[in-house]
């Protein structure tokens, strides 16, 4: 039993365990019913006081259990003063049989105790008081005069909009108090002129108010609940979580989305939730990269979870963030195997907001962020010190060369150094390149509704310039959610949602914009304060290197993105327990690019000539693409008790279909009449088309069954079978996923009495997913399973007959009509607990998730000549690890509120089957039987050669080494990559044949993926101030990374690496941290190898936020409900060793931003 108090003794009725989750489950009832994932209607309560009957033997029992006895036994709530009842003995009963009312008349008797029971709620008072729903008057005045009293009027609801009834408000430092009515209304009589009183309703958080003169008051109560108290959003339905027998992963949007700028959904999951890993592999706006993985990446092909908003399968980066209620993740078999062929990679669901009953609300939301890169790196600006490495380094490559540039050159430029930049240019191209700029994002919704008919509606824009020109993003969104009530058994809905976005063409460039940057020389002025464009000011520069301004200027155009979602759907309640739903979905996509290329002068600022001519042929593209979805299905459920009602059970059976279509066009023309004209008919010359179309097609068939006996006893069945167009009819088409789980709830037993751990729940689960696949990029599920690959492919070729050239078809592809399903199994066993009077909530989760035929591309016989050989169901790869979640709660004297939270993530990955004792090399990544995927496969760095001790090693391997059998002469132990002198790296001969070649190599580290993920939380809220921050992190990923930023070859108008000039050998150098620089050509020192090896672990301050809720004393003199202003940094802090722009940023893509916001959220 929990029970909280205060430590005066005032009476203040606080819920244990089971009352607080119905209280919860009674205003969340409306809400269940308007869950987008093909809702469920309404749980009846079947039991009926009378009809229930309790029997208890016990010579000395604590009034708190029998009261969890009643609670147990029954669907009713025990509401009691803790501190009345701790003074009372335990009492001795014995009674068989009795109901209810009887049975308290048994307990209760010769005890000071009276109850009353009202609708499903036993409230337990002392004899000695009577309350009632007027005040009670103050008795400090001792006889004296009453001061001149007026009256406080008010009303409570909860953060729903419904009023809240039975809510005890006093007048703080008095023993004035009353409770409010049905409506949520109270009058309070208090001679103060400024009132401050205190909110408490079990369930809800404790509030504290000021009213001023006017006199009224309207206080919004939040739920205060249980991690297990949670309605959770499962496959086509919802579940309280502390019925929940699979892994499910729920995050709270309003968390994520109320003060910190998040423009995708994606990159605000990171950090929040157990088992889901987001790697934001970018900061480009309009497309951060994000890669979302669940539970690890369980296939060699793509691992991209499946995404359903709203029960539609959807992009997450196309939705307002604004929009979301909530977000669940469903991570193992349990949960995921209602989507089947989907599922194997996890699927997200995503709830938008609805309507509430009885309020209308107008919300505006509203930042403003500025924004730049959270990392840079440093390259060489100093041009004449950057003449002087790329002397350096090709000096060493070949000492009889002549220099690359002059010491007249180098000295000019040193001389007049600051002197005039446009001649004399040490640019550092980050600083040019990068920009601070201004981003805003509004959002406005209203929201309400009555007992008929409820709505949600809302507009968003977003405007996001970029930090780098041509970079800029532009979206608007709309969304109206409508659900009526038109019989009381028939509900009609829609969901309709619609984006249009705005991007310039130009951000495909950006993409390149870091390689271009790489190629490029800190002579150079990138763009002249006229608006005109730099080349290499110095003639013995590289006249090609890269301005990265004018690459970005290099043409012009749009990315014009259209998209429709339309969701209608019917529930029929036919009889009492019975909902049938069905749904038709159609989903519009309609994107448009058009771009032309732009052509400009380069100047020699040294000169004052242009070094190069901006012309060309004009030209015009456009292409068109376009894609339809279909979907609908049906649902029929049942949900009724049995047994005495002591068997809860619920029937889900459904059928879906759906269809897609993708087809594209692409046209172009040459020569324009006229440059600033943009369409195709303005070009006269060498037109060119193509287009393709595609098409797919799947039907589903699935059903769940959900059992509980004396909601102690847990079993959930799911079973799925889909049928999908892209495998050989028969067999091969139709693929069938079972799962099933169980849940024990070990703190109903009436034997377990642990105090300090009030709830333990123990959870098992195992089943089958599998893997369809799609090429469609659009809806962030596209594995490699193309629609026609069990067909043999022909395409248009030429042959010859009769000396004459004739056109026709030729076999282009081979077929696999055996191609079938990827199929995942995972075994998941979970507890979920509360600790220390629910103040501490967790759950631990460990499982073992095994993918068995994975598709790989098999070694082809000759005799296929130049044919695409077919993939082939041959690999197997394996996940297995441990989850942990924690929660912390707590309130310091009612003002001061806190919660601090964790999840951490470990996985073992391994590729158990592959391709015998072959393998697959791709650079430094190795694909191998036993090992994680992407384990970095690279030589062993022994040394930099720096003194003779080195040098008398590198020719002691050179005396030892091995006799060619062929030639019966010496080998050249470093014939491979060149024999080290100083300055060099020495490579270690792991396998000992004298020889250090590629046989060398070594699997070093766990994969390319982390191993361990992990986010923090804390939250603290007083007097209407309120903060929160947000850890994230990852740890046990390593990767090799050497390029054009971070390598001690050097290259005639490339850059060059400031840490690798500072730290690199040179002569008589001893302890150096790099190795010489070299030219480009040579490559010996850039091997992959353990000495490039970065480590990628990092943690990061994802989010840091102040806030301030003005009072409603305030707010309500101009119609305000509620007024919040804040402040938030946006990855402003990450620590890690990594040397490129971000951790999380693969080489040299656009780099996460930082960003300072400050916004303000209006509700009317």
């Amino acid at each position: 039993m929990t029970n909280k108090h205060t430590k005066d003794g005032a009476y203040e009725i606080v819920p244990n365990r089971k009352r607080l989750l119905l209280n919860i489950h009674r205003k969340l009832l409306i809400f269940c019913k308007v869950l987008p994932l093909f809702l469920i209607s309404n749980l009846p309560l079947h039991a009926e006081i009378f009809s229930q009957t309790l029997s208890l033997k016990s010579k000395s029992i604590k009034l708190e259990q029998v009261f969890k006895l009643i609670e147990q036994k029954t669907n009713y709530v025990v509401l009691y003063n803790y501190n009345e009842l701790k003074a009372i003995n335990p009492v001795h009963v014995d009674v068989h049989n009795a109901q209810l009312n009887q049975f308290l008349d048994v307990v209760l008797k010769d005890l000071p105790l009276n109850y009353t029971i009202d609708d499903k709620t036993i409230l337990i008072s002392n004899k000695k008081v009577n309350r009632s729903h007027r005040a009670v008057e103050s008795n400090s005045r001792s006889g004296k005069e009453a001061s001149v009293q007026r009256t406080i009027k008010g009303t409570v609801i909860d953060d729903e909009g419904s009023p809240l009834s039975g809510v005890t408000v006093a007048e703080i430092g008095t023993t004035n108090a009353t409770s409010t009515g049905g409506e949520g209304e109270f009058e309070l009589q208090s001679s103060a002129s400024q009132v401050a009183l205190s909110f408490s309703l079990v369930g809800y958080e404790p509030h504290r108010e000021t009213v001023g003169s006017s006199g009224v008051v309207r206080v919004t109560l939040k739920a205060s609940m249980s991690d297990l108290d949670e309605v959770v959003v499962v496959g086509f339905g919802t579940q309280r979580k502390e019925n929940l027998t699979g892994s499910v992963a729920s995050v709270n949007m309003s968390d994520v989305v109320d003060s910190r700028p998040i423009t995708s959904l994606s990159a605000g999951l990171a950090g929040q939730a157990p088992g889901l890993y987001v790697n934001q592999g970018s900061g480009r706006p309009g497309n951060d990269g994000g890669t979302l993985r669940v539970r690890g990446q369980g296939t060699l092909n793509n691992a991209n979870p499946l995404v359903v908003i709203d029960g539609v399968v959807g992009d997450m980066n196309l939705i307002n963030p604004q929009d979301v209620e909530s977000i669940s993740v469903l991570k193992d078999a349990a949960s995921a195997s209602i989507y089947g062929s989907r599922a194997a990679n996890g699927v997200i669901l995503i709830t938008t907001k609805r309507g509430k009953t009885d309020q209308f609300r107008l919300v505006y939301n509203n930042y403003f962020s500025t924004q730049q890169p959270s990392n840079t790196i440093n390259t060489v600006s100093n041009y004449a010190n950057y003449m002087e490495l790329i002397n350096e380094g090709y000096k060493n490559g070949d000492p009889n060369a002549n220099p690359i540039f002059s010491q007249e050159m180098i000295d000019l430029w040193r001389a007049n150094e600051g002197q005039d930049p446009l001649k004399y240019p040490n640019t550092d191209w980050v600083d040019e390149v990068f920009q601070r700029k201004l981003s805003q994002n509004h959002n406005l919704s209203f929201s309400g509704g009555s007992e008929k008919i409820k709505f949600f509606g809302s507009y968003g824009l977003l405007d996001n310039p970029g930090v780098i020109e041509q970079a800029t993003y532009k979206r608007h969104s709309g969304r109206v959610n409508l659900e009526a009530d038109v019989k009381p058994w028939l509900t009609l809905g829609a969901n309709v949602n619609g984006v249009v976005s705005k991007t310039d063409a130009g951000t495909d460039i950006i993409t390149q914009v870091f390689e271009f940057a790489g190629a490029s020389t800190p002579g150079m002025v990138l763009r002249a304060p006229d608006g005109r464009f730099g080349s290499v000011n110095n003639p013995e520069d590289d006249p090609q290197a890269n301005n990265v301004l004018h690459r970005l200027y290099g043409r012009k155009g749009d990315i014009n993105k259209n998209r429709l979602v339309s969701r209608f759907f019917a529930k029929l309640k036919p009889i009492e327990g019975l909902s049938i739903e069905g749904s038709y979905t159609y989903t519009y996509d309609d994107d448009f690019v058009y771009w032309q290329p732009l052509f400009n002068n380069r100047w020699n600022f040294l000169s004052n000539t242009v070094a190069s001519a901006g012309t060309g042929r004009t030209s015009v593209t456009n292409e068109s693409v376009k894609t339809y979805r279909y979907y609908m299905d049906g649902i029929a459920r049942y949900e009724n008790k049995a047994i005495d009602n002591r068997l809860s059970y619920e029937v889900m059976v459904g059928a879906s279909q759906e269809y897609y279509k993708d087809g594209w066009f692409r046209a172009s023309k040459l020569d324009l009449i006229d440059p600033s004209l943009s369409v195709l008919n303005a070009a006269t010359m060498d037109a060119a088309a193509a287009g393709n179309l595609t098409d797919w097609a799947m039907r589903s068939f699935f059903g769940r069954i959900n059992l509980a006996w004396d909601d102690k006893y847990l079993l959930e069945a799911n079973l799925r079978t889909d049928g999908s167009s892209r495998f050989m009819t028969g067999k091969s088409r139709w693929g069938t996923f079972p799962s099933v789980s169980a849940g024990w709830k070990i703190s109903s037993e009436d034997f377990y009495n642990v105090s300090w751990m009030p709830t333990l729940k123990i959870r098992g689960s195992y089943g089958a997913l599998g893997n369809n696949g799609t090429i469609d990029t659009r809806f962030r599920y596209d594995d490699k399973i193309n629609n026609y690959e069990y067909l043999t492919l022909y395409n248009a070729a030429n042959y010859v007959l009769n000396n004459q050239l004739f056109v026709g078809f030729a076999q282009t592809g081979l077929s696999n009509s055996l191609l079938t399903w990827e199929s995942t199994y995972i075994l998941n066993g979970g507890i979920d607990f509360d600790l220390f009077n629910y103040g501490l909530t967790g759950s631990i989760d460990v499982f073992n998730k095994v993918t068995n035929n994975i598709l790989i591309d098999l070694p082809a016989p000759l005799v296929v000549g130049d044919a695409t050989i077919p993939r082939t169901n041959a690999a197997k790869v394996r996940n297995a690890g441990v989850e942990l979640n924690l929660n912390y709660r707590g309130t310091i004297k009612d003002d001061f509120r806190y919660n601090i939270g964790g999840n951490f993530t470990f996985i073992d990955n391994k590729v158990l089957k592959f391709k015998g004792e072959d393998r697959a090399i791709d650079g430094a990544n190795l694909i191998q039987e036993g090992y994680a995927i992407n384990t970095q496969y690279i030589l062993l760095a022994d040394r930099i050669v720096q003194t003779e001790a080195d040098m008398q090693l590198v020719q002691q391997m050179i005396d030892n080494a091995p006799i060619n059998p062929d030639t019966g002469n010496p080998m050249n132990p470093f014939a491979a990559y060149g024999r080290p002198v100083l300055g060099d790296l020495l490579y270690k001969d792991v396998n000992g044949d004298g020889v250090i070649n590629d046989e060398d190599r070594v699997p070093i580290g766990n994969g390319t993926a982390p191993r361990l993920t992990f986010g923090f939380n804390l939250g603290l809220d007083y007097k209407g101030f309120d903060f929160s921050m947000l850890l994230q992190g990852n740890a046990g990923n390593k990767v090799v990374w050497t390029d054009n930023y971070f390598t001690p070859n050097v290259r005639w108008g490339y850059q060059i690496n400031q840490d690798i000039a500072d730290g690199r050998w040179v002569e008589g150098e001893t302890d150096a941290k790099y190795p010489r620089l070299l030219p480009y050509t040579d490559t010996r020192n850039i091997r992959n190898s353990d000495f490039w090896l970065q480590n990628k672990s990092f943690l990061r301050v994802k989010n840091i936020q102040l806030g301030y809720t003005l009072p409603n004393s305030i707010t309500e003199r101009f119609a305000v409900q509620n007024l919040r202003v804040f402040g938030s940094l946006e990855n402003f802090w990450t620590l890690t060793n990594y040397m490129g722009f971000d951790p999380e940023v693969s080489g040299t893509q656009y780099p996460t931003m930082k960003q300072a916001v400050f916004g303000l959220s209006l509700t009317f």
